[in-house]
């Protein structure tokens, strides 16, 4: 083999190499973006979720707080009249 033709088997052996790599590295990136989009839809999901339960607690919280006020007022009612 000549040295013109050994640099250029090399040249093409770092060509493909490249390629190669390039390749490799954009499938993984795509898999990971592709897995970031999923980590976002569950979190969006988590979220909601948490929004509902947040909504719940406020309105059990409402309702026992009306109760809170109303017996309050019942028992002050009884005490005056036992007095």
């Amino acid at each position: 083999m000549t040295e013109h033709l050994l640099v250029l088997l090399v040249c093409l052996a770092v060509i493909a190499v490249l390629a190669i790599l390039i390749y490799v590295s954009s499938r993984s990136q795509a898999s990971a973006l592709a897995g970031i989009y999923e980590v976002r839809l569950t979190l969006q999901q988590i979220l909601a979720n948490t929004r509902q339960i947040d909504r719940s607690l406020s309105d059990q919280r409402r309702v026992l707080y009306d109760a809170h006020k109303r017996i309050s007022a019942v028992t002050k009612g009884v005490k005056k009249q036992a007095l």
